[in-house]
């Protein structure tokens, strides 16, 4: 119960898909009416039983399971009884984030560009989820 403020940028996919992450390993260090700010990737629509060839351009099935869509977060962090979501939306800066990130010399961001170069944003977002410690 120490800080006033979490904010977690492109991160949160990797680490906080576990159901009980938030209960157990965030909120304890967060004051009562603490405020939690997420933004991660995620899907227009869910679309991990039938992946679209262009996502499979740069990632696999299994990496994909690190970008889900507004109502899987959703039911996921609702489990958590010690938040009040505030606001769960998408977000306007999408293209504009991944235009950035496919100009950087990261390698990783190179192998980005197939399947953003073959269509990935008619199916990627960008999430942002606000949350308040109860």
């Amino acid at each position: 119960e120490f800080f006033d403020a979490v904010v977690s940028v492109d991160s949160y996919n990797y680490f906080g898909r576990d159901a009980a992450y938030l209960d157990e390993k965030l909120l304890p260090f967060v004051k009562p009416g603490g405020l939690l700010y997420i933004a991660v990737p995620g899907m227009k629509r869910d679309c991990h039983s039938n992946p679209p060839a262009c996502l499979l351009e740069s990632w696999t099935p299994e990496q994909l399971d690190f970008i889900h869509d507004i109502p899987w977060w959703r039911k996921l962090l609702q489990r958590t009884e010690g938040i009040e979501i505030l606001e769960m939306r998408e977000m306007q800066c999408t293209e504009e984030a991944w235009s950035d990130w496919l100009q950087c010399e990261n390698e990783y961001a190179q192998g980005d560009k197939a399947a953003v170069e073959a269509g990935a944003l008619e199916y990627l977002n960008t999430i942002t989820v606000v949350m308040r410690k109860r």
